[in-house]
């Protein structure tokens, strides 16, 4: 599927080299297909050093949810919301990264005048269900797809700086909008068939620093397919473990990127 970058630069001791990638997903056919099992993404620096884009995890990193869309009752919102934090547990697991839930938002990405990083207020993390459908609902940042648009995207921006004339990155905000006119095409949890669970994970490892692969044993395929169980799998965890504590700390992180 089509990826959307935008890149702003700025040559300082602090250089904002901020990639905002959005990756949609959508529903699909069990067909076979081969490829790659996992895909990350690296930036090569001034110097010819290459990087892998990534979180610090040697920082907390926040989230918060955004449930008001995802369902049409209380009870409804509590399971959408109880299958972000679960997911992000899930996520948390593979990689290392310590997850903190900072609670419910109101807070919806969307680019305008400021891109989407520069308006996150809730959390380092939004997570978000949103409604094509009503100007206050909507987020810009979710992709159409033929007459209407796809089930969710995911994001990030990163910054890349110099420790000691030594070129360090890492991302400093990441997102997730899924699609409400989506709601009943998914089930709740982590079971077989096509589940918000799945579909959760999906988009919060592209957040994470994972594109989609060709392989479709893989949850990072870029369609939802009908699967037996609704978790990583094995290629998927391998990326993640290459974006994850197995790296290091990253040098002037804490810096670079004010925790929210």
């Amino acid at each position: 599927m089509r990826a959307r970058r935008l890149r702003a630069g700025l040559v300082t001791a602090l250089v904002a080299l901020t990639p905002v990638l959005a990756v949609p997903a959508t529903l699909g056919s069990t067909a076979d297909a081969a490829g790659e099992a996992f895909s990350v993404h690296s930036w090569t620096d001034p110097d010819g050093d290459r990087h892998r884009i990534r979180w610090d995890p040697c920082t907390t990193v926040t989230y918060a949810v955004n449930v008001r869309q995802a369902g049409n009752s209380p009870a409804a919102r509590k399971s959408a919301l109880a299958d972000a934090r679960e997911a992000m547990r899930r996520a948390g697991g593979r990689t290392g990264l310590t997850f903190s839930f900072v609670g419910r938002t109101k807070e919806v990405p969307r680019d305008a005048a400021k891109s989407w990083s520069d308006r996150q207020r809730a959390a380092e993390i939004v997570i978000a269900w949103v409604d094509q459908n009503r100007e206050a609902a909507r987020s810009n940042l979710l992709i159409p797809s033929g007459s209407g648009y796809v089930s969710g995207t995911g994001g990030w921006v990163w910054k890349a700086w110099t420790v000691t004339s030594k070129w360090q990155l890492a991302i400093g905000r990441g997102f997730v909008v899924i699609n409400a006119d989506h709601n009943s095409r998914y089930t709740r949890g982590f079971g077989p068939g096509y589940t918000r669970g799945a579909l959760l994970l999906h988009e919060i490892g592209h957040a994470l620093g994972l594109d989609h692969v060709g392989s479709t044993s893989e949850l990072m395929y870029p369609q939802m397919l009908d699967r037996a169980n609704s978790n990583y799998k094995a290629g998927d965890r391998t990326g993640l473990k290459k974006l994850g504590e197995v790296n290091g700390c990253i040098p002037g992180t804490a810096q670079a990127w004010k925790q929210i």
